[in-house]
């Protein structure tokens, strides 16, 4: 793969990893459909160990708080982000590090300093994020 093929790939790509979080600032709930695989195969493991989703459908069930007027979405942040195209280009997976704030019915929410990581496959000409999993680093105090 040229090196400016994979430039434009990994910039297309972190473009969508942005969008993973920066859909919820404006609720853009088209956005977020066209950035997960919505189907069975989809799987999520956040940090609290009742979030796990297995499956579009218990996925998209989350969507219910996420999409909640009084669930304001503030701001993120990713950092350190690593992303790397498999040979068959069809492919990726990738890591960084994020913060993610909020309020809900006026007391904030957040999360700092969270560890993602993920795959993508290129599906019909998109890239979807097929696997994600965050979770928090057991050494580091947040405060």
């Amino acid at each position: 793969m040229s090196s400016s093929n994979e430039t434009e790939i990994k910039h297309e790509i972190s473009r969508i990893l942005h969008d993973a979080f920066g859909w919820a600032l404006t609720k853009d709930r088209a956005l977020f459909e066209s950035i997960f695989a919505n189907d069975e195969d989809y799987f999520s493991i956040f940090p609290d160990s009742k979030s796990t989703a297995i499956g579009w459908k218990q996925f998209e069930k989350f969507l219910d708080g996420w999409m909640d007027e009084r669930n304001i979405a503030k701001g993120y942040d990713i950092r350190d982000l690593r992303i790397v195209i498999a040979k068959s280009k069809n492919v990726a997976w990738f890591s960084a590090i994020v913060d993610d704030e909020g309020e809900y019915d006026g007391e904030p929410w957040g999360a700092k300093d969270i560890r993602w990581t993920g795959i993508l496959e290129k599906r019909d000409g998109s890239w979807r994020i097929c696997q994600q999993h965050l979770s928090e680093a057991n050494d580091i105090s947040s405060e």
